[in-house]
């Protein structure tokens, strides 16, 4: 063997140890920058068009006119609506507000009257009723008594129906601005209680006696005369 080829031997041997390394940290480097890419685009919906639960106040208005003896029935089917909705909220104060020096003020007052009658009616306890007035002087003749309690909303903010971007151009592979907007607004719109999503509630007690009750029957019955239990 010639001393040059030796030289040539020994050189490769050396290197090919170091062209190994190399490789292998590279492709590790190639691995992490194209993981954390990935990791890194912001594709949640969830995150862009986020439910916010916050306080907000459901009323109903009622135009009163100066030779009104009480309460219509109009009113009176909407009063009975929003006190629905005042039960089911869980809210503690339920109020009327009515106008003061308008010109319709003793028909008002009537008014009120008969809806705090009405919501004793319903059950709703003295303590949880709250009556004042507002300045309506310069409301004409036709000043509004209003009905309204506070109460929690869920509602998503963002703008649904945007078509800005292109659709098309998908080479980050993130979803479009408007991707999960109309599902979020859907989820908050059907959500009975929004205090949920903050707070679960607990679970209830077990119905001991009910529970045992179903298992005999199915295991008497089978699947075919379960629907009857339910």
């Amino acid at each position: 063997m010639s001393r040059v080829t030796k030289i040539m031997k020994s050189t490769l041997s050396n290197k090919v140890p170091v062209i190994l390394t190399a490789l292998i940290v590279s492709g590790c480097a190639s691995y992490s920058k194209d993981h954390f890419t990935v990791g890194s685009v912001p594709s949640d919906y969830r995150t862009k068009h986020p439910i916010v639960v916050a306080q907000n106040e459901d009323h109903a208005d009622m135009i009163v006119t100066r030779d009104m003896k009480g309460m219509s029935l109009r009113q009176r089917n909407v009063a009975l609506a929003l006190i629905g909705r005042y039960k089911r909220s869980g809210a503690k104060t339920l109020k009327v507000l009515l106008p003061a020096g308008s010109h319709n003020e003793a028909a008002a007052r009537r008014v009120g009257t008969d809806l705090v009658r009405l919501m004793k009616e319903e059950r709703i306890p003295a303590n949880h009723i709250s009556v004042s007035r507002y300045h309506a002087s310069n409301h004409g003749d036709s000043a509004t008594v209003r009905l309204s309690f506070v109460t929690v909303d869920a509602k998503v903010h963002s703008k649904c129906g945007e078509w800005r971007e292109d659709l098309g151009n998908t080479s980050e592979n993130q979803n479009y601005g408007n991707f999960g907007c109309a599902t979020q607004n859907n989820l908050a719109e059907m959500i009975a209680n929004p205090e949920d999503l903050v707070s679960p509630r607990g679970e209830s007690e077990i119905d001991a006696e009910r529970r045992d009750s179903v298992i005999t029957d199915w295991r008497a019955n089978g699947t075919p005369d379960l629907p009857s239990l339910l």
